[in-house]
This record gives structure tokens, sequence and C-alpha cells, in this order.
């Protein structure tokens, strides 16, 4: 079984000038693109596992004198199948393919999932797929299934004269890594797992909107992000973390929570920039998560909060130098 390891930035290709660039298609491509080896799944997160499956891809195709493919769906299947457990999303649709960008895939196929697309029967979804590719070889998790009633299988798809490769589980600490464990790490703060789990440290990004300005009159000028609807927020607290800004990357004070010493109602992802000075308003800017630092505090005065504010500073100056 494969093991935790440090996520590769290169799987195929290691010098940019050879580089392919990643073709994304919003629906089945519309046109013909040739010889592929594919791999089908939700990948939110592109945690270690989703990264060694795509290590597989990018050999079978090697292998096959193929295109390494991959698609994916946008919303996620349990979103339509069981709506009531409808999980938050690790990774936005923009993050997920900037991130499969750099991992040797040629094509993205993100596939809308809805009733229609889950009624079909696994050779239905397979004659869709032909119509615009040429099937060389499937690569699929030990769990993977497809079509309606999840009654396509491995064994269908050998069964039904296709080339299959089945990647065992990825172990970490004796764990076989999914999504839902990451989803949960992160919903309880624990982002520093979770970063391990992920390969990289976890990350919100949004534009920066306008706000009251509580944290300039405290003298800590704070940036608050709008969040994108369904992505994971992580547990309510303070954070040690960084932020990519326009002007660059910066060790960052964040907040996940409602500021309750002045009553608020509205949930804010902010980020204090340490060292930072200008106008990030209506600016692109990620949050990288570190480390948890401590609950949503309500303090019994604004003389209390700023010294709490003060030691976060401090704090995350030195976890996240370090």
């Amino acid at each position: 079984m494969p093991t935790l390891s440090a996520a590769p930035s290169c799987l195929r290709r290691c010098s940019a000038e050879e580089a392919i660039p990643l073709k994304v298609h919003l629906g089945l491509p519309t046109g013909h693109i040739g010889p592929v080896a594919l791999t089908v799944g939700s990948f939110d997160g592109v945690h270690l596992g989703h990264v060694d499956v795509i290590r597989h891809v990018v050999a079978a195709a090697a292998a096959t004198e193929s295109q390494p493919a991959l698609i994916t769906f946008e919303p996620h299947p349990r979103c339509v199948l069981d709506p009531g457990n409808c999980p938050p999303s690790i990774t936005t649709l923009q993050e997920k393919l900037a991130l499969i960008e750099s991992t040797g895939i040629e094509h993205a196929i993100v596939l809308r999932f809805d009733r229609e697309l889950a009624s079909l029967s696994p050779q239905d979804f397979i004659d869709r797929l032909s119509g615009v590719m040429d099937l060389r070889r499937w690569v699929i998790g030990y769990d993977f299934a497809f079509g309606r009633g999840r009654t396509g299988s491995a064994l269908w798809l050998r069964e039904h004269g296709h080339q299959v490769d089945v990647v065992p589980p990825f172990v970490v600490d004796g764990h076989e890594l999914h999504s839902s464990e990451v989803r949960r790490l992160i919903a309880s703060g624990d982002v520093d797992k979770a970063s391990r789990l992920l390969g990289r440290e976890y990350s919100m990004a949004g534009p920066v909107e306008a706000g009251e300005r509580v944290g300039r009159q405290l003298g800590f000028p704070t940036a608050n992000i709008g969040v994108e609807p369904n992505k994971l927020i992580p547990a309510l607290g303070a954070y040690a973390g960084r932020a990519r800004a326009p002007e660059g990357d910066f060790v960052a004070a964040l907040s996940v929570g409602y500021r309750p010493t002045f009553g608020g109602t509205q949930l804010r992802v902010e980020a204090f920039l340490l060292d930072f000075e200008g106008d990030l308003y209506q600016q692109r800017l990620e949050l990288r998560f570190v480390r948890y630092l401590h609950p949503d505090i309500k303090f019994p005065s604004t003389r209390e909060l700023v010294q709490q504010l003060k030691k976060d500073v401090a704090d995350t100056r030195r976890i996240v130098a370090t």
C-alpha cells in the first residue's frame, strides 16, 4: 500500500519547457481528443491519495502512448444523491483545477453531476466517453464504482474488454486516506494534520470585502475575504497562517468567527498581514492555515482583546517562521 510522501510538483515532466498545458473541458470535449489513460472521481481536496492515483494515470499514459486524462464532477455527487449530507468542498472547482494542472494531467473534464447523469448505466456512460476519446486504459481507486446503482466496477470494466489498473488505498499512519477525514480535521481545527494529508497547507481564497474597520481601530487592520458557497470553513478560532496577496507572501494572523466581543452575527474569515502596509480592498487574497491557536473568544473588554491579538501576532510570527 502507498504511504505518506511529499506531493510531487512534477509527475511526468520536470522542465517548464516540456510541460503540456492542461486542457479543461466543461462538459464532454466537443471533439475527439484521441487515446487516453483515464481516471474518474470527485478528487475533492486533491490530497496525497488523489495525487498517487494521478501518478499512476500519468505512468499508464506513458506506457500506452496516450494522454493522461481525468474526469471530475461538479457538484459533488452526494450533493445530488443525498442533499442532506452534501459535503462542504475542501477545494473549489477553480482550486481543484489549479492543483491538477501541476500533476501532468493533460485533459481535465468537468461533468455536471445531476440526476440524468446518475441514471446512466455503466455502458451508457462508457458509450458517451467513447464518442470523444479512445479509452486505452482505466486507472481507478480500489473502491471505485460508477453508473446507475454503482453497478460499474473494475470487474465490470474488465468483463467488457477494458484494460484496468486498480490503485490500492493510500495509507497514512496506518489509516486509509479519504477526503472525509481531511474534512473532519479541518472542521475541528486540526489544520496542521490536515495539511500533512493534503501535501500542502489548507487554504481559502476570495476577494477582500469591506468591513466595519474594527480591527483598524484596535491597531490590527484586517482583510475580510468573501468565501465561495459550500467552501469548507475551519473551526471557529484564531490561527497562525500565511497570506498571498498581489504584493507577495506574508505571515498572517488569521481569524474565523463572529467577533463575539462586539456582538457580531456574521461569520467572517479575516487576516492581519504582518509587516504589510497598503490597501487590499477588492483584491484577491489567499489564506493558508498553519496552526490552530485558540477558540473564538468573547472578551469582557477591548483592552483584553488587544492583549490577546498581540499574543496571537507574536505566536504566529514564531510558528510560521520556524
